[in-house]
């Protein structure tokens, strides 16, 4: 049994082992794309690069086998720059955008593709839930929100952008009664402010499953969002209700105690249009802003520095999270992606349900799982560091079936072609052209339902990106 030792730690392992199953026996985690324990080694994408120190060879760790005295590194600067390089060359080519144009330019970040795809499919409760849970007052910004994101609606290149902002608010308007259930982590934090930015910061921190209590000395919540001719009294009274009733705590009308506040909480939060000139103990600071739903942003991002702080963890958001990003559409690719759009099936649709089935769905399926994502914001890589001379064109496969294949997104790695042959497809999918011109494909010209008869769900599962995805997942 061959002795190695990998970052500084020894480990033995049998023969034959890759260097990539050594390390994993003691716990390191090596970045791949193109490797899957049930298939064999393809080391198509080589971001498991490691070096040999014995040698000073950067090595493949998903094929390369272990032996007698290795000292492998997976850490150090050669490393990190060959992995970084990997990760620019696939982006170089990679044609798609992480979010979607309407959730970035959202200063609150709603998750608009998602929700749409719930009001379509009839999901009203789900819909309203992410309302809910991304905006803090969906049915008020209903009323006061110039939705920025209807700006950013490529659907307006075609005809008219998506009615977003009257999506959110139906939807959050339909399930008032929604029953808010969070974790418990036993700390205790204080909001001071009770305006939009309050509001928001103290609703993620309780979704986050902390203890909160909101601090104001006006005897209403809401601040200037009292102010505004639009937006009925009554309308505003009704969501901060809600915030209540998921186990928001309420404190308005008195003087603040600033010092007695700091003290009996792990946390504070300042919510007001002008920063405090001191800040104590472990205080964060969410700016008020005459744009209702920037003051929302303003308070998601100061609740997540707050938990981060807290708990240690790095916390992932949109505005810091890697973002592919497609740019301007040709006239040609945005016909291609009303492919997505189910508009044409009307039959015993709702009016908000034909409105979100007008949704391009240019946003990626797999956000959240995409391997190619992750470790683009890992090793800090750049879509432009290898600029094409032409980008590539979206294109959509398989959009009225199950399952649906962009081939911009795929980085060829031959996982998909490798489960269509386990599963013993009759046609299965496989590679055709030659070096830049090599693409997946179904043989004869088939159809993706043809190819993926027994093997959908696992292929989908095993794309590394969002080549693969279901159409309505």
């Amino acid at each position: 049994m061959p002795k190695l030792l990998i970052n500084g730690l020894a480990v033995e392992v049998n023969d034959g082992t890759t260097v990539l199953d050594a390390a994993e026996k003691i716990g390191l985690e090596i970045p791949t794309l193109c490797h899957a324990k049930e298939c064999e080694p393809e080391t198509s994408c080589m971001l498991c690069v490691v070096k040999n120190n014995k040698t000073g060879q950067l090595i493949p760790a998903c094929s390369a086998k272990v032996a007698e005295g290795m000292e492998i590194d997976t850490e150090c600067d050669e490393v990190q720059s060959a992995r970084q390089d990997i990760l620019n060359l696939l982006l170089s080519e990679h044609v798609g955008d992480c979010e979607a144009p309407c959730t970035r330019v959202c200063p609150a970040h709603l998750d608009i593709p998602l929700m749409l795809r719930e009001i379509e499919q009839g999901n009203d409760e789900a819909a309203a839930w992410i309302a809910r849970r991304d905006l803090a007052l969906p049915i008020s910004l209903g009323y006061v929100c110039p939705a920025p994101c209807e700006k950013g609606c490529r659907r307006k290149e075609m005809d008219a952008p998506l009615k977003i902002k009257n999506a959110h608010r139906q939807a959050a308007e339909s399930f008032q009664s929604l029953k808010a259930d969070f974790p418990n982590l036993g700390k205790k934090v204080a909001i001071i402010g009770a305006g939009p930015a309050g509001l928001s910061s103290v609703w993620k921190l309780c979704q986050l499953g902390y203890d909160c209590t909101l601090y104001d000395e006006a005897p209403l919540a809401g601040g200037d969002l009292r102010k505004h001719a639009d937006l009925p009294a009554e309308v505003l009274d009704a969501e901060i209700e809600w915030l209540e009733r998921a186990g928001i705590t309420f404190k308005l009308g008195n003087p603040l105690l600033l010092q007695e506040i700091a003290g009996g909480y792990d946390g504070v939060v300042f919510a007001s249009k002008e920063k405090p000139v001191t800040l104590f103990g472990d205080a964060f600071y969410a700016q008020e802003h005459v744009l209702t739903v920037k003051a929302i942003g303003n308070g998601k991002e100061a609740a997540l520095q707050l938990d981060e702080s807290l708990s240690g963890e790095p916390v992932p958001t949109i505005g810091k999270r890697f973002d592919s990003k497609v740019g301007r559409l040709r006239q040609s690719e945005v016909r291609e992606l009303e492919k997505n759009c189910v508009a044409g099936e009307s039959a015993g649709k709702s009016a908000p349900q034909l409105e979100a089935a007008r949704c391009l769905h240019c946003d990626c399926r797999k956000p959240v799982t995409c391997k190619l994502r992750k470790y683009a914001e890992q090793y800090g890589a750049d879509q432009k560091a290898f600029p094409a001379d032409e980008r590539g064109h979206i294109q959509l496969i398989g959009h009225n079936e199950s399952v649906v294949f962009e081939p911009g997104k795929c980085i060829k790695c031959g996982l998909c072609i490798k489960i269509t042959k386990q599963a013993g497809e009759e046609l299965g999918l496989t590679f055709q052209g030659r070096g830049f011109n090599t693409t997946l494909a179904v043989p004869f010209d088939e159809t993706l339902a043809s190819a993926l008869k027994k093997s959908a769900q696992a292929c989908v599962e095993i794309c590394p990106t969002g080549a693969l995805a279901f159409r309505s997942e």
